[in-house]
């Protein structure tokens, strides 16, 4: 008795898996280079940025107005130093990406994840992305396979023209996509929420303790402190996949 029902559930357990395939995970890596055009914006209340803003603005307006004081430049004058707002503080800069990356699932639902190196004149960005959202629609048996993949990336940056920053930029990110022949890979992005920035103590203080008699004006403020939030932001990149 005991040896039919074992036969039994074993016939039964072989019919289910003969209707229901287990899918095997596919891991294949890919690899996008990419351009981002970075137009972060600051205001007083904006995280991690906001508290820096205003002590940054105080210090370059009371650095440039000492400035025009002591050489005698009167408001407007070409050669007088201008004080600056809260604008005058973004982040400003077009990223060349490089992306490798991983994907890892079934042929419809995958799991992503890429390191980032983003480089630009005066910037820097490092860090990775992850999108636990990964979906394919291969067509054409499988010539042609649109997708759409949904995330989030976090970077460590710096500028190339100062030293002793400290900065990061967090972005929530989607993007729709295709690859076609079932390597090469055109990627449409667009960051729905973007925060980061640099901040720079030494500059800061720089400002702070600036001797106005000299003939340079004070440094420019946006080695102190920039960066503030960005949404909406389209990237563009192409790449293939392995």
């Amino acid at each position: 008795m005991t040896a039919r029902i074992h036969h039994i559930a074993a016939a039964l357990v072989a019919s289910w898996l003969a209707a229901h395939p287990i899918v095997r995970a596919d891991t294949h890596g890919v690899f996008r280079v990419g351009v981002e055009p970075l137009s972060l914006n600051p205001s007083s209340d904006t995280p991690y940025v906001g508290g820096y803003v205003d002590d940054a603005i105080t210090a370059y307006n009371a650095a440039s107005s000492a400035y025009n004081r002591v050489h005698g430049y009167a408001a407007g004058s070409p050669m007088a130093a201008t004080s600056i707002d809260a604008s005058d503080l973004g982040l400003h800069a077009t990223l060349l990406t490089f992306a490798p990356g991983l994907e890892v699932g079934g042929e419809r639902w995958k799991f992503r994840v890429e390191g980032l190196l983003g480089v630009s004149d005066h910037v820097r960005a490092l860090g990775a992305g992850v999108y636990p959202l990964d979906f394919s629609l291969p067509l054409r048996n499988g010539a042609i396979t649109p997708y759409a993949v949904a995330g989030g990336t976090l970077r460590w940056l710096t500028r190339s023209d100062t030293d002793g920053e400290v900065g990061g930029l967090a972005t929530l990110r989607a993007a729709v996509g295709a690859r076609f022949a079932r390597r090469i890979v055109v990627e449409v992005g667009c960051s729905l929420y973007m925060l980061g920035g640099l901040y720079n103590q030494g500059q800061l203080d720089a400002m702070t303790t600036y001797d106005p008699r000299g003939s340079a004006p004070p440094p420019p403020p946006d080695r102190a402190v920039s960066g503030g939030t960005q949404s909406g932001m389209v990237d563009i990149s192409v790449g293939f996949s392995l």
